[in-house]
């Protein structure tokens, strides 16, 4: 069952349409430098999606959702440095150099703002990161079951652990590859401080939060991340927090067209909001 909170500002429908629209299946390199990319495009218009992939995702990750929302607008989702195709960075993979990269692959794939960023889980955390460092190129944002960089604190709490207890768990959970192995640790000063270590906030922007909540995490633990959504949910008075307990956290594979049709409402309003563009 999924259950959708609707706020005071909302103003468009979500439509059910989904396309057969074609995704690319062999990625292009954009060259950022440092390294080249790997990246895959959709359709046209403005305002391009941006589509970022959790821990140890990749392209492939974004096939249906990339096939949807490539019949409304332009697409883009890329493999981050290591992984996939893409060529391994020089740089320590701290968290405003891979949003720099973010950046720096937009502009060399000739793509311009304004953006909507989307963010599954380990991605949540570097769209908003993106959104902060970049606000006047950030129309919107959907988080698909987004991290949160205080998760590893108040799931720690929740587990009775400390919190380098806690990532050393995460880390070894979740070490698939180099690449991944080596996010982490550029991350983790973010994710043993609890902050993002930003200097400014996130603007108000058309957001659309996706959690689920499937009991598949100890009780503690769900009711952590609930509230961890709920607080980025709050960052916004134009959006929808949509809670569903049809999917674990893989919502992408198991519920495309929410995600899809959750894309479409927050780039309607958008380009209402931008009426001229």
């Amino acid at each position: 069952m999924t259950w959708t909170i609707w706020p005071l500002r909302t103003r468009f429908g979500l439509s059910m349409f989904v396309s057969a629209a074609c995704f690319a299946n062999s990625p292009e390199m954009v060259d950022i430098g440092d390294h080249k990319l790997a990246i895959a495009r959709s359709g046209q218009g403005i305002p391009t999606v941006v589509m970022e992939s959790g821990a140890g995702g990749d392209i492939p990750a974004w096939t249906k959702i990339m096939s949807g929302v490539g019949s409304f607008t332009s697409a883009v989702t890329y493999a981050r440095a290591g992984r996939g195709a893409s060529e391994a960075a020089k740089t320590p993979r701290t968290l405003t150099n891979m949003v720099t990269e973010l950046h720096e692959m937009l502009v060399a794939a000739g793509y311009k703002p304004p953006y909507v960023l989307v963010g599954r889980s380990l991605g949540g955390i570097f769209v908003r990161a993106f959104a902060i460092m970049y606000p006047g190129e950030t129309a919107g944002l959907v988080l698909v079951d987004g991290s949160h960089e205080r998760q590893q604190i108040e799931f720690a709490k929740a587990e009775g652990l400390t919190t380098e207890m806690y990532f050393a768990k995460t880390k070894q959970a979740n070490i698939q590859d180099a690449a991944t192995s080596r996010e982490l640790d550029g991350l983790k000063p973010v994710l043993i401080s609890g902050n993002l270590g930003l200097s400014g906030l996130l603007s108000d922007l058309p957001m659309v939060v996706i959690t689920s909540t499937r009991p598949d995490r100890p009780p503690a633990v769900l009711k952590a991340w609930r509230v961890l959504q709920d607080e980025v949910f709050r960052s916004t008075t134009h959006g929808m927090h949509i809670v569903t307990n049809k999917s674990g956290h893989n919502i992408t594979e198991t519920e495309p067209e929410l995600v899809i049709n959750s894309i479409r409402w927050v780039v309607d309003t958008v380009r209402a909001d931008q009426p001229d563009k």
